[in-house]
């Protein structure tokens, strides 16, 4: 049994100091990806905020981890991601893809879409666009940054940046359709 099986019974047993374990063990991961995620758009507050919700997802959701899928690492990165995600999204006051046309032609911001409704559009690409998308458009990440970041190729980043655009595009002109 390995160290993250052994820490992953002794917690959905309840036994005594498990989550206090995890925390210990985790924390310094999940702040640092946190920070490489959100940089400067989330306060420190925000980033203990979101690792301390991790370890209640944790508690709570231990009966459905199932390791054979990954780790108990990758795990919490996830969780911690989505809460990130959710966070900014809720945060952002304004809308940067200025360089995505709806099919007419017409700008983003020319359009009186909803922000939220455009950015709700962008995080349902699903994982990893959205945070691709995030990471590039909202906090002006270079590629190969994101690259780096998220473990990925360059191409591939670039890849799922077009096909995110042409899905976006799709999907907010068939929304424009609608109006």
């Amino acid at each position: 049994m390995t160290d993250e099986e052994e820490l992953l019974q002794r917690l959905r047993n309840r036994e005594k100091n498990s989550i206090d374990e995890a925390i210990r063990i985790y924390t310094p991961y999940l702040s640092t990806v946190l920070y490489h995620m959100a940089g400067n758009s989330l306060p420190k507050e925000d980033i203990e905020e979101i690792v301390a919700d991790v370890f209640v997802v944790l508690w709570k959701n231990t009966g459905r981890i199932d390791l054979q899928k990954g780790t108990l690492r990758s795990y919490l990165a996830a969780v911690a991601r989505n809460f990130a995600l959710k966070r900014i999204n809720r945060k952002m006051d304004h809308t940067s893809l200025e360089d995505i046309e709806l099919s007419d032609g017409k700008n983003f911001m020319e359009e009186n879409f909803h922000n939220n409704y455009v950015w709700e559009t962008v995080m349902s690409l699903g994982e990893p666009d959205s945070e691709i998308f995030v990471r590039r458009y909202k906090f002006d990440e270079k590629i190969k940054d994101i690259s780096k970041a998220m473990g990925l190729n360059i191409s591939t980043v670039k890849t799922r940046l077009s096909r995110g655009k042409r899905k976006l595009r799709k999907m907010l002109s068939d929304a424009e359709e609608k109006l």
